[in-house]
């Protein structure tokens, strides 16, 4: 929330300084244009769909994923470097914990390595 906040403060900004070219003046929209008008739904897949298709992108050399892969890859990160699961659901803004860790729980294969080092390490003597 303390983000959105921020976001509806920057915003109310920018329309401060459209001034007369204010559209929508009755509302502020977080997904708009620099004069408040509100973005249309499919703008950001649009908008990925060209950056896809830019020379910057192919300079990156990444594959082409969709634009929901990004949310994907970035949940899977942050629980792969150790981040809890519990910080993971809220940013993904699950309600339940069982649905973050059917989707991002799963082992990687470090953490197989590491797993098998402990059980070899029961076994050592003392």
């Amino acid at each position: 929330m303390d983000m959105i906040k921020k976001i509806i403060h920057i915003k109310k900004q920018e329309l401060f300084k459209a001034g007369d070219k204010r559209e929508w003046k009755d509302h502020t929209f977080l997904f708009s244009n620099e004069f408040g008008k509100p973005l249309r739904p499919d703008s950001i897949s649009q908008w990925w769909i060209r950056f896809k298709e830019s020379d910057k992108f192919k300079t990156l050399g990444l594959e082409s994923i969709r634009f929901h892969d990004l949310r994907h890859s970035s949940l899977t990160f942050l629980s792969s470097r150790g981040l809890r699961l519990k910080k993971v659901q809220d940013r993904a803004g699950h309600a339940k914990m069982g649905t973050t860790f059917d989707i991002y729980g799963h082992s990687l294969p470090e953490e197989d390595f590491e797993a098998a080092g402990y059980v070899e390490e029961m076994f050592q003597p003392n």
